[in-house]
């Protein structure tokens, strides 16, 4: 079974049951066939985009929510090709992360990260978190004493508040996209 189904499974079970509704009272809310939930739920069939949003309409979370395992890790990678995915007939969809955001500051940046030397970053305040998905190029990221190896298509998120580092591997550009989140 297909982990992404399975996960999304899971979530759909915990969450209806969590709200006291029966798989009936899910299925008629969300217009959803009863015996595409019972599929659904079973971890058998592949969901559409559509399916899940009416599902996570009438229980009241995110798409995020039915596609993402409940913990993740301190430091999260996702390479190319894996993490939950939806299609529909225009749209197709990665979830490289879910983060619930209170009271926080947003930043995105464009980056290139140009070969010869490591950029090593100083600590941010508690509570930063780094998310990169590198678009072109290799490259080494994160925290210090752990960065990992990142190709195109791979993404990380990290604590932003241990020292960290960021290097262009193979003697090539990198191209990234980061986004930081702090408290406000």
């Amino acid at each position: 079974m297909d982990d992404s189904v399975k996960t999304i499974a899971a979530n759909v079970r915990r969450l209806r049951a969590g709200r006291g509704l029966s798989a009936a009272a899910l299925a008629r809310a969300s217009g959803v066939a009863r015996a595409t939930l019972a599929e659904l739920e079973a971890g058998r069939g592949n969901p559409t985009v559509e399916t899940l949003y009416a599902l996570a309409s009438v229980l009241g979370v995110t798409l995020a929510d039915l596609l993402v395992a409940a913990a993740a890790p301190a430091i999260q990678v996702v390479r190319a090709g894996e993490g939950p995915q939806v299609t529909g007939p225009v749209l197709r969809a990665r979830l490289l992360r879910q983060a619930a955001i209170e009271r926080a500051r947003v930043e995105v940046y464009e980056l290139e990260i140009l070969p010869g030397r490591p950029r090593r970053a100083d600590p941010h305040p508690a509570g930063v978190v780094e998310q990169l998905l590198v678009h072109t190029g290799r490259l080494g990221v994160g925290p210090e004493q752990d960065p990992v190896e990142l190709d195109p298509g791979d993404f990380v998120a990290f604590d932003g508040s241990v020292a960290h580092v960021y290097e262009a591997l193979d003697g090539e550009p990198v191209s990234a996209t980061l986004v930081m989140t702090s408290p406000s």
